[in-house]
C-alpha cells in the first residue's frame, strides 16, 4: 500500500514541476548543435539549431508514468512545410530523468533545466 502510495505521490510531482525551459548545447559530426524546449502548462515550443538549419515546432504535450510525448502541431500551408524552418519529425519521446533532466531517446540528449 504504502509504495503505491509513493509512486502516485511521485508521479503527480513529476506532472507539477516539468514546467520550463530546458536546452542543450553539444557538437555531432564536428558541427554544433543546439536544442531549446520550452514547456508551458498545455503546450510546449521546440527549436533545434545546426551548422545549417534552424527548425522549430509549437504543439501539445503529455505525459504517461516517466515518458513525455511531444507532438508538433500539423501545418497546414504547403510553403511552411518547404521552408527551411519546418521541422519534419513531428512526434518526439523524452524520458524524465528527474525535474531538473530530460533525455531525447532516439537522440540520446540530455536536456538540462536553465
Amino acid at each position: 500500500m504504502f509504495y503505491c502510495l509513493f509512486f502516485i505521490v511521485c508521479s503527480c510531482t513529476t506532472k507539477k514541476n516539468i514546467s520550463g525551459n530546458y536546452q542543450y548545447t553539444g557538437v555531432s559530426n564536428g558541427f554544433a548543435k543546439e536544442y531549446n524546449l520550452s514547456i508551458r502548462k498545455d503546450s510546449f515550443d521546440m527549436s533545434y539549431k545546426s551548422q545549417d538549419a534552424y527548425t522549430n515546432c509549437v504543439g501539445k504535450w503529455e505525459i504517461f508514468q516517466d515518458t513525455l510525448y511531444l507532438r508538433c502541431n500539423k501545418e497546414n500551408v504547403v510553403t511552411n512545410m518547404l521552408s527551411n524552418g519546418y521541422m519534419n519529425k513531428r512526434d518526439y519521446k523524452l524520458k524524465v530523468i528527474d525535474n531538473q533532466k530530460l533525455i531525447m531517446i532516439e537522440e540520446n540528449v540530455v536536456l538540462s533545466k536553465k
